[in-house]
């Protein structure tokens, strides 16, 4: 089952890099995120009062809500759908593949949960490098590019932190009653970023934009979060955070499908070292 669930969350989330980009024409990043969220947040309030989930949070349960409130669902996807304004979802899968490394890392050094061993380091850096051959930019990047990319490093950094502490402090938690109140406070977030700093105005509404819309905030969102958190309670957290490498791979195979995006002969080395990699750290010593 939990193969099955693992293949489904890098099967949904390679598709949402699409769907972000879709999602964004005619719509401010900041607004968009935070419309995602508000839909996504009513969808699981609505689930929780449905099954009558108690409210009673620990501590270690407040700690996880702020946790996925602020790094998470704030300033994670703050960064992220900035960052897709200014550079493309390949690069930004680029960059968002290092979040295995700096998961491997904080698990180590930080929680001291996991092992760091070798063959792990060996195989995400294998894997990253994958990552670069599939998305390599082949356009010189100006100051705006190298902005959105420092933005796409940074959320891949918050996401990785937010893992970490999920499977510290969230072992015994609701995860159901953790996504909403913590997709609720980043939603919050988000909207009143967006009313700082951007017009809503010149929003335009498009049948494309309202589907990816609707399609990143039930799929991408809610069933893909709840997958991905009974997950971490399964299976070590650099081992969860691998998704980011297989993603990109399905989302190649998305934009060759649907966008007539040209996959070359160092894409396909790409997809093989990253597979590569990545049977190199699951088959590691587990920590």
């Amino acid at each position: 089952m939990a193969v099955a669930f693992y293949a489904l969350i890098c099967l949904i989330w390679g598709s949402t890099w699409l769907a972000i980009k879709v999602g964004l024409v005619g719509v401010p990043p900041f607004l968009g995120a935070g419309l995602r969220f508000l839909l996504s947040t009513a969808i699981i309030g609505a689930m929780v009062v449905i099954r009558r989930k108690p409210f009673q949070l620990t501590r270690d349960d407040r700690i996880c809500v702020f946790s996925l409130g602020v790094l998470v669902f704030w300033l994670n996807y703050a960064a992220v759908y900035w960052a897709e304004m200014r550079i493309s979802s390949g690069l930004t899968a680029i960059l968002f593949s290092t979040m295995p490394l700096t998961t491997s890392l904080l698990s180590a050094y930080w929680t001291r949960s996991e092992t760091l061993s070798g063959r792990k380091i060996v195989g995400i850096l294998v894997g990253v490098s994958g990552t670069v051959m599939l998305f390599w930019p082949q356009e010189r990047l100006g100051f705006a590019q190298a902005l959105g990319m420092l933005a796409a490093l940074g959320g891949s950094i918050c996401a990785a932190i937010n893992l970490v502490t999920m499977k510290k402090y969230g072992g015994h938690s609701d995860t159901t009653v953790l996504n909403f109140l913590g997709m609720g406070l980043g939603t919050v977030c988000l909207l009143s970023m967006s009313a700082a700093l951007e017009s809503w105005s010149d929003v335009s509404w498009s049948r494309s934009n309202v589907l990816a819309l609707l399609y990143l905030s039930v799929v991408g969102s809610v069933i893909a979060f709840s997958v991905y958190y009974y997950l971490l309670k399964k299976m070590d957290a650099t081992i969860l955070s691998l998704s980011t490498l297989v993603i990109p791979i399905v989302a190649l195979a998305l934009g060759r499908a649907f966008l007539n995006e040209t996959v070359t002969p160092l894409a396909l080395a790409g997809i093989s070292t990253i597979l590569a990699g990545v049977a190199v750290a699951i088959t590691g010593p587990r920590g």
